[in-house]
């Protein structure tokens, strides 16, 4: 498909409501090859004019943030300031003696959980790849249950708690090093970051990370900044509902406006792994700045580094089972039998995708419908950036794919 045709295609897909507003961003190193195009409205609610989604629009940005998280902590590594097999608990020593999570019992007529101590040390490695044992309780519904058996709080937890802490402490659901799952890793990396700098994270983000490409449109707490909120796109929900895996029931149904932001954007403290708010327009600086290695942020040695598969045996068997589950293969944006791992930042792939990405490529995404992938072997990037739930929206990843498409034959990389 060339471009006036993806073009022509996406725009009839926003006008029947099929897809909301959708930002197709990508570059290649050599610079003879840009795109950056907004498509769709800002808004579906009712009774709202329905201004058209401009290329500069703000987003939250959900999960890409981790790369972010990732890449503050990559510099702290980078001066020796701490080593991806470093003892977190050295700077984080609130997670020392965690217990891991087995099951559960009942005593007396008392359901009560069953834990384990953990002698494995979680290294700063295994919080950025997954592999520590750590969980997102809204992902794991053991630690749900423990929670609500020991008196903890809900998954609403994340709209209204506080402090990073006591959002993200839980029990392991494994011994470290000796399973996958996706977790709250990054979050505690974030808070390393904030005590080892001494900065608060919005501040090294905007110093270490978003000064040096010139941008201004990141935040963690938009509503303190009104020139990035003003631009914040509404959400939109896919109607008949979620399944169990959180998808979507009828992935037909027309998209609808919703007041569920999902993430509060009032929240108290930054989030390394989901609170970014800010342009995909800027996100894509950074992409292209790790594509082309122009050391802005991260020496080329620390990329090459990053870009490798970092998963152990154990880990990988859990993670491939994760993958043979049809909802999260869309969540994740993988295809049947696809061959990946995980590196520090996001997922890895170990072959090449015909027509688009090179074995080595690194891409990860966002929760509603934010997907980014960065292949320095072909030298090129880019970001398809919504704001859709449920996450794995099948529509919206052939959109994705058919995108890519577009992308890797009109920079001549086929």
């Amino acid at each position: 498909m060339d471009v006036p045709a993806f073009e022509n295609k996406i725009e009839r897909m926003c006008q029947e409501r099929v897809i909301p507003g959708v930002l197709c961003i990508a570059s290649d190193t050599t610079g003879s090859f840009q795109y950056k195009k907004a498509f769709g409205v800002r808004t579906l609610k009712e009774d709202t004019p329905h201004d058209l989604l401009k290329v500069d629009a703000t987003m939250w940005l959900a999960s890409c943030t981790k790369l972010i998280g990732t890449i503050a902590v990559m510099q702290l590594v980078e001066q020796g300031k701490i080593g991806l097999d470093s003892d977190i608990t050295e700077f984080i020593p609130e997670l020392k003696g965690l217990e891991i999570l087995k099951g559960f019992e009942t005593i007396d007529g008392v359901e009560t959980p069953i834990l384990e101590g953990n002698e494995r040390v979680i290294t700063l490695k295994m919080l950025l790849t997954h592999q520590s044992g750590l969980s997102y309780q809204f992902f794991n519904p053991n630690i749900i249950k423990h929670r609500a058996l020991t008196g903890g709080e809900t998954p609403a937890i994340y709209m209204t708690s506080p402090d990073l802490i006591s959002t993200f402490k839980t029990p392991l659901t494994y011994v470290p090093g000796e399973g996958w799952e996706y977790s709250s890793g990054i979050d505690w990396a974030g808070l390393i970051v904030e005590r080892i700098s001494g900065m608060e994270l919005e501040t090294y983000f905007q110093k270490h990370i978003w000064d040096p490409l010139d941008v201004r449109s990141m935040t963690f707490f938009p509503a303190q900044h009104p020139e990035i909120a003003g631009k914040l796109v509404d959400m939109s929900l896919r109607a008949g509902g979620s399944t169990a895996m959180g998808t979507a029931v009828d992935p037909n149904g027309k998209m609808e406006y919703t007041t569920d932001t999902v993430w509060n954007p009032d929240m108290k403290f930054a989030s390394a792994g989901a609170g970014l708010y800010g342009a995909p327009l800027d996100y894509q600086k950074l992409l292209h700045s790790l594509c082309v290695g122009d050391e802005k942020i991260l020496e080329n040695a620390t990329l090459d580094l990053m870009f490798q598969d970092h998963l152990a045996p154990a880990a990988k068997t859990a993670f491939e089972a994760t993958l043979e589950v049809k909802e999260l293969r869309a969540v994740y944006g993988v295809r049947e039998g696809q061959k990946v791992s995980w590196g520090i930042g996001g997922m890895v792939y170990l072959e090449d995708v015909e027509g688009g990405r090179r074995k080595g490529t690194m891409n990860w995404g966002g929760y509603p419908g934010l997907f980014w992938f960065c292949d320095r072997v072909s030298g090129v990037s880019g970001v398809l950036a919504s704001q859709i739930i449920p996450p794995g929206d099948e529509v919206f990843k052939g959109v994705m794919e058919e995108w890519e498409g577009v992308v890797y034959r009109n920079a001549g990389k086929v």
